[in-house]
């Protein structure tokens, strides 16, 4: 076949045409795809993916714009494309490369099949179960409608366990456990609750292949580890961590960032009428409060890894003298109407009563949650309308870590697409939002970084002396045992009772 000039039209220049048609088509798809998903790479290496999105997307525009002049000079076989296509045919006819590139092409389809993991999402709404959420703005809303926003085929909605604590581990457990109503796709757990839900195979382990070193390292390590087995499973990501910092008054003469438990708990003389202390002793603060008095005091009934010390016999827990000098100090504390606000009493008082008490102007010294800072600061005109102003420190002694993990339900049919909402909500942005937003402690410590200011170097630095609760799986019949042991040490053997130091010490029961 000859054009007008009788000059010979190579015989493959209709397939060079359906070639470059193809792969402008396949690079424009590519580029739709790499945008789409553009979202899900809020981690330390989405640099990395946005350049490579950036780069498909003006290769596309490339390629787009080529096609009529590409087409046009291979159809008439003339002009610089027509050239670089028959020097390209020249090199694919060497004998070497006709079987070369065959071989190639099929190693790297095997390779890609068998090695690169699938990314597409199964479809379907993803339910997530979760206590109440106690920050005045509720940023994790913020997160869900972003998710929503950009993945319609798998839209995200909060479940509530309500109660306090104890009773929104029962409603996740009773909801996880074999014959329960399995509504959730993912658990947003309390750190202490991970040991049952790993041992019991409530949850199922994460997808570390998905999970570059670099992005899990940026989480801080002590706050990755509670999401991390015994066997070296990763069964959950941290949405925030939690550790506790003593609130102060600062337009009191006299009081200021306490240097020892004491300063802002104990019975030492006082600068003004006010009562200390917003004790709180309700529940779960009760184990947390107590824990943080016997630190204090260089107690090690609970190790600084967690562990409980036994007896030599091994069949007690171990309280020392310095255990129960801690212990003494705070039932003493908590037993004195001139340290504590009252109404409600320390024994009734949680978290957000604290808070109240606080903004009353009813304590000079509050230990509470970093989030009670965003609390605190949402009701600022309250507090000016008081005369009270206020800043947070490190505690001078140890404190207990908190915080929460999610993690996808053993019942989950959609793990990739449950993993991908959590990758999202862990992501360093999304730990941006959560702590600009509603004052959660964050989890990585590009975040710290980049956050900076006196509330959140106050954190970070308390975060360095937290100490975690025992994690066993039976934790939470574990913390009743100990806050009885707490109240035994008021009694007339002013000590922990044997059998209580036995149940501390104890197999979990089943079920």
């Amino acid at each position: 076949m000859s054009d007008s000039t009788g000059q010979r039209r190579p015989p493959y220049r209709v397939a060079l045409i359906i070639l470059f048609l193809l792969v402008t088509v396949v690079v424009a798809s590519l580029s739709a795809v790499l945008v789409a998903n553009v979202t899900s790479w809020w981690r330390p290496d989405g640099v990395v993916y946005l350049a490579a999105t950036a780069v498909m997307l003006v290769l596309s525009g490339v390629l787009i714009n080529a096609v009529p002049k590409v087409v046009g000079d291979l159809w008439r076989w003339d002009g610089p494309v027509a050239k670089a296509a028959s020097q390209f045919t020249a090199v694919l006819n060497g004998p070497r490369n006709r079987i070369g590139i065959p071989v190639v092409v099929v190693a790297l389809a095997a390779g890609s099949y068998f090695l690169v993991p699938a990314e597409g999402l199964e479809p379907g709404e993803l339910v997530i179960m979760a206590g109440e959420d106690v920050s005045p703005d509720d940023p994790r809303r913020t997160l869900l409608d972003l998710w929503n926003a950009t993945h319609p085929a798998n839209p995200a909605r909060f479940v509530t366990a309500v109660g306090e604590a104890e009773e929104q581990f029962e409603h996740m457990v009773n909801d996880a456990k074999e014959g329960g109503r399995h509504e959730a796709d993912v658990y947003l757990l309390d750190v202490v609750w991970m040991t049952r839900f790993i041992e019991d195979r409530y949850i199922r382990p994460l997808d570390r292949s998905r999970l570059p070193d670099r992005d899990l390292d940026d989480f801080v390590d002590k706050v990755r580890s509670t999401g991390e087995g015994d066997d070296g499973e990763l069964w959950a990501l941290p949405l925030n961590t939690d550790v506790g910092l003593i609130y102060y008054r600062t337009d009191v003469p006299g009081v200021d960032a306490p240097t020892s438990w004491d300063d802002h708990s104990g019975p030492g003389p006082r600068t003004a009428p006010t009562p200390l202390h917003a004790f709180q002793m309700a529940g779960e603060m009760a184990t947390i409060t107590s824990l943080e008095a016997v630190w204090a005091a260089n107690g090690a009934v609970v190790q600084e890894d967690g562990r409980v010390s036994p007896t030599t016999d091994g069949r007690q827990a171990r309280f020392d003298d310095k255990d129960h000098s801690g212990l003494r100090k705070l039932n003493t504390a908590v037993q004195d109407p001139a340290l504590f606000p009252g109404d409600p009493e320390p024994e009734d008082a949680n978290s957000e009563e604290a808070v109240e008490q606080f903004i009353d102007g009813r304590a000079l010294y509050m230990r509470n949650w970093a989030v009670a800072h965003e609390q605190l600061t949402s009701r600022q005109r309250e507090l000016d309308e008081a005369g009270i102003a206020f800043r947070a420190a490190p505690p001078p002694t140890p404190s207990v870590l908190g915080g929460q993990n999610l993690a996808i339900s053993a019942k989950n049919d959609a793990p990739r697409a449950a993993q991908a909402l959590i990758e999202f909500l862990t992501s360093a942005q999304s730990q941006l939002i959560l702590s600009e937003i509603g004052g959660f402690a964050p989890t990585r410590d590009s975040v710290y970084e980049r956050l900076g200011g006196e509330q959140f170097s106050s954190v970070r630095d308390a975060l360095r002396d937290a100490r975690p609760r025992p994690a066993i799986r039976c934790y939470t019949e574990w913390s009743r045992d100990f806050r009885d042991g707490v109240k035994d040490v008021l009694d007339e053997d002013d000590e922990v009772s044997d059998e209580t130091a036995e149940k501390l010490m104890g197999d979990c029961p089943e079920g």
